[in-house]
């Protein structure tokens, strides 16, 4: 019995073949051709899958003066700023403003060059004095010359951080150079503010070259500058500071904003302005006048100087207002000198003391009399020696 043969074709050496005469795997019974082709796929596949994207083309060219490809541009990575270059820019930009704010303030104020002194030729000691009057337009006439309702002198010493405000009574008798003697506050009428600084100077032994004016009639926008002040008033003042709240607001065309009842307020610009003006209606005369507006600057001052924004509200409110001897570099010099060291404490004197004056009555007016060689002393000791004259008394 013959062998079934496994294959349907042999060749001639028997071995088995497809029909079209391929070799055929005897184990698997396909072509050896076939799975060939079968492997290599499989293979080409297994390649592709795991071949990696091509890397970029170099821009250059090679070879030949032939033009390569363009390399694309590579993915920047966004870098944070660290947090203290971040602080630190802040603080760059911060100055940058306060610096440009503080040129545009100097172009505010009214300059008076009649005296070219400068505030640095003329310190004594570090320290620097500087006259300040506040007159009131509205009480005064051309006929009758504008006098001075508010006299001081500010010294300001920036190795002790301090800034001190002397008052002077404007009905003080004093020699006024050129026109006898007669009431402190005339000098401002007769000759301006270059006649009461020599006036100053020649009755109390100073040395004051530079001064500035400040309109009692534009101090309700510089004490709202600063959010209003904080007194305490009796029922006079009440009624005597709303007589005179009606009278400006009248008379500038905006709705009366009158006080509502004596104690302690909290009083806006307009308010607070009148308040340190009256001197009439049983409310103490001058000498209660001059202590309300200490009451009224010493807050002022304090809450401008309570913070750098605070104090640039407060000079967008001043400057404006004001007329002064002092340069540009004069205020420049002032502001570097005293906040250099910190901000300063504020403090407040009236001049003559109780006790050391009398009422007296000289052609007509009624005066002030006491001591000038007295109230020099007093102001040099304040001044120069920090020794205040109420608390030697008051012990």
């Amino acid at each position: 019995m013959s062998k079934k043969k496994k294959f349907e074709y042999y060749d001639e050496y028997g071995q088995p073949v497809d029909r079209y005469g391929r070799a055929i795997n005897p184990e698997t019974g396909r072509p050896y051709e076939e799975e060939e082709d079968t492997a290599g796929q499989e293979a080409s596949r297994r390649t592709v899958r795991r071949q990696p994207s091509a890397p970029p083309q170099h821009s250059r060219s090679r070879g030949g003066g032939s033009k390569g490809r363009k390399r694309a541009p590579a993915k920047r990575r966004k870098q944070k700023m660290p947090l203290l270059k971040k602080i630190l820019l802040g603080f760059v930009l911060l100055a940058a403003l306060a610096v440009g704010d503080v040129c545009y303030l100097l172009t505010l104020y009214e300059y008076d060059n009649t005296n070219a002194s400068s505030l640095a030729a003329n310190t004594e000691d570090g320290m620097m004095n500087i006259a300040l009057f506040g007159v009131d337009t509205r009480e005064n006439n051309e006929e009758s010359g504008t006098r001075a309702d508010a006299i001081m002198i500010m010294n300001v010493n920036p190795a002790n951080r301090s800034v001190k405000l002397v008052s002077l009574m404007r009905d003080s008798y004093v020699d006024v150079p050129g026109y006898g003697s007669t009431k402190l506050c005339h000098a401002y009428g007769y000759g301006g503010p270059q006649l009461m600084m020599e006036t100053l100077n020649e009755n109390f032994d100073l040395h004051i070259t530079e001064y500035m004016v400040v309109d009692f009639a534009q101090m309700a926008s510089i004490i709202d500058a600063v959010g209003g002040v904080t007194v305490t008033l009796t029922e006079e003042e009440l009624a005597e500071t709303n007589k005179y709240i009606d009278e400006y607001c009248w008379e500038n065309g905006v709705p009366a904003d009158e006080i509502k009842e004596a104690g302690e307020q909290k009083l806006n610009g307009v308010q607070a302005m009148t308040y340190g003006r009256i001197r009439k209606g049983n409310t103490g005369g001058d000498w209660q006048r001059t202590e309300r507006q200490s009451v009224v600057l010493n807050q002022v001052f304090s809450r401008a100087t309570s913070n750098p924004i605070r104090l640039l509200r407060f000079l967008h409110g001043l400057m404006p207002n004001i007329k002064s001897s002092m340069s540009k570099i004069d205020f420049v010099y002032m502001g570097l000198r005293t906040i250099v060291h910190g901000f300063p404490s504020m403090g407040h004197l009236r001049l003559p003391l109780d006790g050391e004056w009398q009422y007296g009555t000289r052609d007509g007016l009624s005066v002030i009399e006491f001591s000038n060689e007295a109230l020099a002393a007093h102001l040099r000791n304040y001044f120069y020696h920090n020794i205040d004259p109420t608390a030697e008394n008051a012990e």
